[in-house]
């Protein structure tokens, strides 16, 4: 950890004096023997992903759920649940914890209906409780039940007020007679996403996290492609529920027995903002948040700082959900002396679903790699292969994979040729070759209406692992125009199957340059107000953008597709609708490039 700065220091003296507690937590007593001997398992014990036992068997049975408010350093009240364990005699053990802290903005009592948040919300923390670990889970400033006037929803923890909670949180709880000295955070997509900003700030007591399904570059996510819709359409990026629905699900806090409190608390909310607004292009400033808002919470802006902070991360995906697959792959490779990763074949936050489909239970990872960093229990989880992930259509036992890096060293990056209607190795050799068709705005992610090239039946099987990138000659006759390509894996009997393997880019926005982190050597393109460049009608551009990734055994007597599409929802109606070309001859090699592993 790096040394805390001024602030900080003032604000971790307050509370000493605030609570009346030691400046050091220890995880003397129960803690100490949980942790192995370094260097040597336990005989019997096997640690490795998914499997863990031999490591200390659940010591606590059940637990108990409290609230209080916990005081940002502005001193604006938020609401903190603690779930703390039980021993045999239904007590609650005083013993020092790590603590497995979730900052939320999907009310900290309940994850749906009236399901628990630490049980249901994925990542399920609470199955860990019972092996020796507190629970807390607190709801952002200016939702449910905290006070404060929250701005962008599930984004508001970047805004200035916010900034701090997560690190005043955590810090508070390091100083808990019930806690040791060493926090950990999980949770996904939105919480995934508070843990990345709660490690921007680099919290002394903060040393793990485990974020799930969120972004590391804000705007791929806000706007895919830089296909913004026009002002007209939209009031700017979703803001999820209103304070409407929200406020009536809150839930007191402990002691609030007449529960004013709580109504002070919605009352306080007056005044928040739902939603930044219209925020077109990389740099634009929010129309209703006067800020640049994909830089602003965006947790690349802050690289340096997580970099500095020496907390350990394991960021997880899954390979069927949208443009959050990338923020893993970008925040492990940004981080990599102090990251793991982990890609599953689920939908966007479905572990439970990848438990009930795989039997690979999440929590399982969590623990394994909490004891590590939390209780410095040697489980060999900093010292096995940083990567793994699953892989569609694989034989069982070669489901789940492990790798040293990522991309993987091995792939095999290979050109696959437009030609007429065919994927090809061989580049095109015609003087002059084109396909056009006329913009469809009919199309939508179940129905492609575009243009298709597709392989002959695979010889042999094909693994593909990592990031394609499209390489498209297009034409137009209009000044723009929206191109999304789908790869697709089409069986024997015509059936077409996609795990989210698509691409697009808005031509305007074509500009390539120079990322500000670690891209993987993709193509980037800065998207900025400055950087739009319309087609000239009818004349041929290059557009370089790459495909969410991606690990697929297309079978043999399969084929690889390729669509590529002109139309979504937000691309602006024009009429009469644009004509479009795809050029694929040798001065326009169009192309897709895959990322083809061979053991």
């Amino acid at each position: 950890m790096t040394q805390r700065s001024a602030a900080s220091t003032i604000w971790h003296l307050f509370m000493l004096t605030q609570l009346g507690c030691d400046s050091e937590s220890s995880n003397d007593s129960a803690l100490s023997a949980d942790v192995a001997e370094a260097g040597a398992f336990p005989v019997g014990a096997v640690s490795k992903p998914g499997e863990y036992k031999g490591f200390g068997e659940k010591i606590y049975q059940g637990y108990e759920i409290t609230s209080q408010y916990v005081p940002a350093r502005d001193g604006t009240q938020l609401a903190v649940d603690l779930y703390r364990p039980k021993d045999a005699n239904g007590k609650v053990v005083e013993t020092k914890l790590p603590v497995l802290f979730m900052n939320t903005p999907y009310n900290r009592r309940y994850s749906s209906g009236m399901e628990l948040s630490g049980e249901a919300y994925p990542g399920a923390a609470a199955r860990l409780i019972e092996y020796g670990y507190v629970v807390a889970i607190a709801d952002f400033r200016g939702l449910y039940a905290s006070y404060g006037k929250n701005q962008g929803y599930n984004r508001g923890e970047w805004v200035d007020a916010a900034r701090m909670d997560a690190y005043d949180i955590v810090e508070w709880l390091a100083l808990q007679p019930w806690a040791t000295d060493k926090i950990g955070m999980w949770g996904c997509s939105a919480t995934g996403g508070s843990q990345m900003q709660a490690a921007t700030t680099a919290p002394p007591h903060l040393r793990a996290v485990f974020p799930m399904s969120c972004e590391f570059d804000v705007y791929p996510f806000g706007v895919p492609g830089g296909m913004f819709p026009l002002q007209g359409d939209t009031k700017g990026p979703p803001g999820g529920s209103s304070a409407a629905v929200r406020d009536p699900a809150a839930v007191g806090v402990d002691g609030d027995g007449d529960g004013s409190q709580l109504r002070a608390a919605v009352a306080d909310h007056s005044d928040g903002i739902e939603n930044p607004g219209f925020v077109p292009y990389r740099d634009s400033v929010a129309s209703n948040i006067p800020e640049q808002w994909w830089l602003k919470s965006s947790p690349h802006t802050y690289l340096q700082q997580m970099k500095d902070s020496g907390i350990a991360f394991y960021v997880s995906s899954n390979w069927n959900e949208g443009p959050t697959k990338y923020g893993a792959f970008f925040t492990y490779k940004n981080l990599l002396s102090q990251s793991k990763l982990i890609v599953g074949p689920a939908e966007h936050c479905a572990w439970f679903t990848v438990e009930t489909q795989t039997g690979f239970d999440i929590a399982v990872e969590e623990r394994r790699f909490f004891d590590y960093w939390l209780k410095g229990i040697e489980n060999g989880v900093s010292e096995e292969p940083k990567v793994y992930y699953y892989t569609y259509n694989e034989a069982a036992e070669q489901l789940w994979r492990s790798a040293p890096d990522w991309p993987l060293p091995n792939e095999q990056r290979t050109k696959y040729y437009l030609g007429d209607k065919t994927l090809v190795t061989n580049a095109p050799g015609e003087a002059s070759a084109q396909d056009e068709t006329t913009v469809d705005y009919s199309s939508t992610a179940t129905a492609l209406k575009g243009l298709q090239y597709e392989t002959e039946p695979l010889a042999a099987a094909v693994r593909v692992t990592g990031h394609p990138v499209a390489e498209l000659w297009v034409s137009s006759s209009a000044t723009d125009g929206d191109f999304i390509a789908t790869l697709q894996d089409i069986a024997p009997d015509g059936t077409a199957t996609s795990y989210n393997m698509h691409g697009k880019l808005r031509a305007s926005l074509r500009k390539e340059g120079s990322a500000p982190y670690d891209n993987l050597g993709l193509p980037w393109h800065p998207m900025g107000s400055g950087d739009v460049e319309p087609l000239v009608p009818n004349e041929p551009a290059q557009l370089r953008f790459d495909l969410l990734p991606i690990s697929l055994l297309f079978k043999a007597e399969h084929r690889i597709r390729l669509v590529v599409t002109f139309a979504e929802p937000v691309t602006p109606r024009l009429e009469p609708a644009p004509m479009v070309w795809i050029h694929r001859d040798a001065a326009h090699p169009s192309s897709i490039t895959l990322p083809i592993i061979k053991d």
